[in-house]
């Protein structure tokens, strides 16, 4: 994650408004810490490209007419799984999260209770095994199939791990790795696991969700590409806007 990045999470996470000296405090506490020049730096980078206002000494916000970004925050339960896989597995790429997070996009809410981690392909299997040891009370389900997914995930509280496509956008939550809206919304479009969001319904979730949140369209694409999933995520946009130019 960039330090633009770092930056503009923390303001979203702060409803907005902020101090130098409290970000800088945050940032140092991190393992991977930012020099406050750096900090400096980015800082008159992101006032002067209108992605913050400077509304005092030492003092900044987003602009009120920004769209706020969607922060997916992980439970206490994922934070725990989250902190005991990077422990054992520092160097692996990985993110957890639950689909619950679509349902405030959807005319129809599904009964949701599952959590994904998705892992970069080398290292899926270690972590199954681990989490087989590890979480006792739910199933571990392995890269399921459309047929395992019916099976075994409809209201229940399973682990899904899922291989992670290199390049996903994702994000830092109080020291979770989690996606970021791009890999949801794409993810979205024919996961297995996330069938339910299919027909109507991944419409409804792409319009609300550039009504109600920044969307980084370069990187929805681009996730996209790596998905072969390019000319659907156009398909739709380009759908939802001639439905937009027509009064719907």
């Amino acid at each position: 994650m960039t330090t633009s990045e770092v930056i503009i999470n923390y303001a979203n996470l702060h409803n907005g408004s902020f101090s130098r000296k409290e970000l800088m405090q945050e940032l140092a506490g991190r393992e991977n810490g930012i020099s406050e020049q750096t900090l400096s730096l980015q800082l008159n980078r992101l006032v002067s490209s209108c992605q913050l206002c400077r509304t005092g000494r030492g003092l900044y916000s987003l602009p009120t007419d920004r769209l706020p970004e969607l922060l997916y925050e992980p439970s206490v339960w994922e934070c725990n799984i989250y902190g005991k896989l990077k422990d054992k597995y520092p160097f692996l790429d990985f993110c957890i999260w639950s689909p619950r997070v679509l349902s405030s996009f959807m005319l129809h809410i599904p009964n949701i209770g599952y959590t994904f981690v998705d892992v970069e392909k080398d290292g899926m299997e270690s972590v199954f095994l681990t989490l087989q040891q590890i979480v006792t009370d739910r199933n571990i389900l392995f890269a399921p199939s459309s047929e395992d997914c019916d099976r075994y995930l409809t209201g229940s509280n399973a682990v899904v791990i899922r291989q992670l496509i290199g390049q996903s956008p994702l994000t830092m939550v109080n020291n979770c790795q989690v996606p970021r809206i791009e890999k949801i919304m794409v993810d979205a479009i024919g996961d297995n696991e996330l069938l339910f969001a299919s027909g109507s319904e991944i419409y409804n979730i792409f319009e609300s969700a550039f009504e109600r949140n920044q969307v980084n369209r370069s990187k929805l694409l681009r996730y996209a590409s790596r998905r072969n999933r390019k000319n659907q995520v156009e398909q739709i946009i380009c759908t939802i806007e001639q439905d937009d130019k027509s009064g719907k």
